[in-house]
């Protein structure tokens, strides 16, 4: 492994990492931040949890001159989700970097409060490409000093959408003045075409994913609610009642802190991380393998070297940085022809995903269970402590109790009675809390018919703007932050566009779309009343000639712009449009339009 010292970076850099307890670089992060701090354009392959916000980020903290105001580091990703992770990880990087900000921008937010911010002054922004664009169609934004450009998840964009989004910001970039990095998953021939165009002569960084499947292995993992993993360990290490266990954590500072919280509770745990002395770390491996403290928690760099065969239980109490971290931290178990159990507890929607990416890398099913209930905690209890007293009964009863048991007896106190006293003094049933599980909603996935109950919406932009489905799905996904599951069929007409969307979603959607532009044209965005029902009037295809006509009334020596009958002028009256928002009238007869117009 490559100790960060070795990398180049700057001390203010190396001391925010080193406070956070990180002290070798991911495979990653070893090739790619050399070759950033020394001006190449990189390529990197690289799944999700191999560390390449780290890689990408701390060469370009690094990059910043406070002493310019512009933005000089341009961080693209497909969600505001990550754009907000990113940015506050690169916060903690630059902790001792004074003068560093960092501004995130993505839609669904207020844009005011980012142009604001983005005047301030900013060395980093990390964005979403919708937002970009609009900062760019309103000029707020100068990319004049830019210095590098980050495509984080550059598959994900694409298959967002993006794809135009991203090659327009890169056209007006300053030419031969900055450098570009680019990380993905996958190298589908989009990627490679991004490449070829706007990268010159990159290096590959690739971080390959051999299959490693450990077969004697149980793997399994355990969802709690958050702040919960402590008693969600409790309750396993009871349930499970391993002779050793080996728990995982990612920094120094957990390791000490989680050692405090089991010993607490009688659980002998003993930690060892990279700041204990070789002595001090040769008797902690000693008091573990002779079972004096059969709990032992490390990080995965002290780990290395450890040659105990018989654990029973290895637990990824944090999800491991590097996905190899994972496969290494299993095969401490299972060695030697024994079986062994690999548990990952995890807190929160967004470790699910980590859990997935394990096993797309590991090419290995990791099973989903449950924690025990309450009621089976209290079960359990119970049947522990029975087995206790029968235990005791058959082991060596000394004479002292014996007369103690007779005396009591001997008061006529029944037997059942003593018994019941000793167990509710000694019988303490303890039920722990592991907190509620965050529910993602269930929705059905949809197919080009969709299935599920739908509104139409109507928006006042289509053809004639140049809006195309993949930017109609893009804008709703960015500024609601909603799955793409949720929209239906889209119908882009020349002038408007007529999207379903699933109706328990409708609201939101209306909400932040109001605040929303599509190819730089503001969206009004409405539920679609279907084609209006003017009475006196029928509709018909255009055939060259006036498409409105009137049907049972003639309308000679009638005044334009009124009804007969009513002192209102005809444009005066509320009615939805299919084109949206209100028609501007002049003094020519206006026409409405009916989707068959398009």
């Amino acid at each position: 492994m490559t100790n960060f010292n070795e990398l180049g970076l700057s001390n203010e850099i190396l001391k925010a990492v080193e406070e956070m307890g990180f002290e070798n670089a991911t495979d990653i992060q070893a090739q790619a931040i050399p070759l950033i701090l020394q001006g190449k354009d990189v390529l990197g392959r690289s799944n999700t949890g191999t560390g390449k916000t780290a890689a990408f980020g701390l060469p370009a903290i690094d990059m910043v001159d406070i002493d310019n105001r512009n933005p000089q580091i341009l961080i693209l990703s497909p969600t505001r989700e990550l754009d907000i992770q990113i940015a506050t990880e690169l916060r903690k990087f630059s902790k001792y970097k004074e003068g560093v900000k960092i501004v995130p921008i993505y839609g669904g937010a207020p844009i005011d409060r980012q142009i604001q911010l983005i005047k301030r002054g900013c060395g980093i922004i990390v964005g979403t490409p919708g937002r970009v664009m609009d900062h760019l169609r309103r000029k707020t934004i100068r990319f004049s000093d830019i210095k590098m450009v980050i495509l984080d998840e550059a598959d994900e964009m694409l298959n967002m959408g993006f794809k135009e989004d991203i090659e327009e910001i890169l056209k007006i970039m300053p030419k031969e003045q900055y450098q570009m990095t680019l990380f993905s998953a996958t190298m589908p021939s989009s990627i490679l075409s991004i490449t070829k165009q706007f990268q010159q002569d990159p290096i590959t960084v690739e971080i390959k994913s051999a299959q490693r499947t450990i077969d004697t292995v149980e793997q399994t993992y355990y969802e709690c609610g958050r702040g919960k993993k402590t008693n969600a360990l409790r309750i396993l290490l009871n349930d499970i009642d391993p002779e050793l266990t080996m728990i995982f954590c990612n920094t120094k500072k957990m390791v000490d802190e989680l050692v405090d919280e089991l010993n607490v509770f009688d659980m002998k745990a003993i930690g060892l991380h990279g700041d204990m002395k070789q002595m001090f770390r040769s008797r902690v491996m000693d008091q573990f393998r002779t079972g004096n403290y059969p709990i032992l928690i490390a990080t995965d760099v002290a780990a290395r070297g450890i040659d105990v065969d018989n654990i029973d239980l290895v637990v990824n109490y944090d999800i491991p940085q590097d996905n190899e971290y994972y496969i290494h931290r299993v095969g401490r178990t299972g060695r030697a022809g024994k079986k062994g159990k690999a548990i990952t507890l995890i807190a929160g929607k967004r470790q699910r995903q980590f859990i997935k990416d394990i096993m797309k890398y590991t090419k290995t099913a990791i099973a989903h269970r449950v924690l025990p209930s309450t009621e089976q905690m209290i079960e359990a209890n119970k049947q522990n402590f029975i087995n206790e007293v029968k235990l005791a009964c058959s082991e060596n009863i000394s004479e002292e109790s014996i007369e103690m048991a007779n005396e009591i007896l001997g008061e006529g106190i029944a037997i059942e009675n003593v018994l019941s006293a000793l167990i509710s003094m000694l019988y303490k049933p303890e039920v722990i809390d592991a907190g509620e599980v965050e529910v993602e909603k269930t929705r059905v996935k949809k197919d080009r018919n969709f299935d599920m109950d739908s509104t139409t919406l109507h928006m006042n932009v289509g053809r004639m703007q140049g809006v195309a489905p993949n930017n109609i799905v893009c804008a709703i996904a960015e500024e609601t932050g909603l799955s793409s599951n949720i929209i239906g069929k889209i119908d882009v007409k020349s002038k408007y566009t007529l999207v379903d969307i699933a109706k328990e979603n409708v609201d939101k959607v209306l909400e932040h779309m109001a605040l929303c532009t599509i190819k730089g044209y503001e969206v009004n965005t409405k539920i679609d009343m279907g084609v209006p029902k003017d009475k006196g009037y029928k509709v018909r295809e255009r055939d060259g000639g006036d498409s409105r006509k009137r049907s049972s009334r003639s309308s000679e020596g009638r005044p334009t712009g009124k009804r007969e009958g009513s002192s209102k002028p005809r444009a005066d009256q509320s009615r939805s449009r299919p084109n949206g928002g209100e028609r501007k009238f002049n003094n020519d007869k206006p026409k409405r339009r009916t989707r068959s117009d398009d």
